[in-house]
């Protein structure tokens, strides 16, 4: 039996153990990563790199979007069509797969930061799909098991505060991994960030709705109950003929109507005008316009107060007639129209409203000739 037989004997049988050993070894989250993302860039644009190391965080969802360095890509990642968690890639590991895919190989250079593009977004598409796509088979029996299940990446989100305008806002696990690239030194980035699953044998929690305000409110305001009063006609009466008053007495409303309704509020306050009538063989009323003002006259003050009045007033100033006036068209004297009006008494004067001595009478104009 020769060395290379020997070799070979030994070889199939030290191997057989190995594939044992660590068919026997349970998978970690960690090593599920690592190889998910080593053969997603391999496979697709021919990338070699080395996952150096992985941290996770859970965090609530404004903690989480502060730790964003502002130069990430940021990829949604979505679930039935709806914005669930991110993706983000550093602008080194960006620029790798652009070379890979431009030039064939890596630069020596280290890449420039700049702000992430639509260009960059298309050019790693490739690698995000096929790592995304190979996780959650990677992480069966992990205890990341279906943390990633139907997460597929999406459209670019410009910045971690348009995020957070559309994620919900709840826990988050976020899965960093740091890679190195095998030239001139340059390291890498690659971030999963994805809310809390449920723990086993527990319903999810539903979260509850807010109030809408804006619609609860006026609708539990406009059902609340209101009572108006009908009011024909309110006057004052003397306590001596209320206490007169006999069954069959007939009370006249002085200026009252059926247009006079006045609904009021449990306060007295006025709200509407309203008509009476009936309906349905029921006493109604009618909602009326509400009247238009009217003017009414002045209460009658003493003399002496119109005096004040007439001597505090200023002179109006003399004005000049617009039309010379001929003298067929000049004023005459005011007839004589004999006693005074029942407005004055017999023997009064004007003396007290300012007007001059003599009995007070109308004055009339002669009709102006054409």
């Amino acid at each position: 039996m020769t060395d290379s037989m020997h070799s070979t004997i030994l070889r199939r049988m030290t191997g057989g153990r190995v594939n044992d050993e660590a068919a026997e070894t349970p998978q970690t989250s960690s090593r599920a990563l690592r190889l998910a993302l080593t053969k997603a860039a391999n496979d697709t644009v021919g990338l070699v790199l080395t996952v150096t190391s992985t941290a996770e965080d859970v965090q609530p969802l404004d903690e989480m979007l502060d730790g964003l360095d502002q130069q990430l890509m940021l990829v949604g990642l979505y679930r039935a069509e709806k914005l669930v968690g991110l993706m983000a890639v550093d602008m080194q590991l960006r620029a790798a797969v652009m070379e890979m895919q431009t030039v064939g190989q890596l630069l020596s250079a280290v890449a420039e930061d700049r702000a992430p593009t639509g260009t960059d977004k298309m050019m790693c598409d490739p690698v995000l799909k096929k790592f995304l796509t190979a996780l959650p088979e990677a992480m069966i029996s992990t205890r990341l098991q279906g943390w990633t299940d139907d997460a597929v990446p999406g459209e670019r989100v410009n910045s971690a505060r348009a995020a957070g305008l559309i994620l919900e806002d709840d826990t988050y696990r976020t899965l960093r991994m740091n890679v190195d690239l095998g030239v001139a030194n340059r390291q890498g980035q690659v971030l999963i960030a994805l809310p809390l699953l449920p723990e086993p044998g527990l319903a999810p929690t539903v979260k509850e709705e807010r109030p809408d305000w804006t619609t609860l409110f006026p609708a539990a305001v406009q059902a609340a109950p209101a009572e108006l009063d009908a009011l024909l006609h309110q006057f004052d009466m003397p306590i001596a003929q209320a206490r007169s008053l006999q069954v069959g007495q007939v009370i006249p409303l002085l200026g009252c109507s059926v247009s006079s309704v006045r609904l009021l509020a449990s306060d007295g306050k006025h709200v509407v005008t309203a008509k009476l009538g009936q309906l349905g063989g029921k006493r109604a009323v009618r909602i009326e316009a509400p009247p238009l003002p009217q003017m009414s006259e002045l209460p009658n003050r003493p003399p002496d107060v119109i005096d004040n009045a007439l001597e505090l007033a200023p002179a109006p100033a003399a004005m000049e007639p617009d039309i010379a006036m001929t003298p067929q068209e000049e004023l005459t004297e005011p007839p004589d129209l004999g006693p005074p009006d029942k407005g004055v008494a017999d023997g009064e004067t004007g003396d007290g409203l300012g007007l001059g001595g003599g009995p007070v009478a109308p004055m009339e104009i002669d009709a102006l000739s054409d």
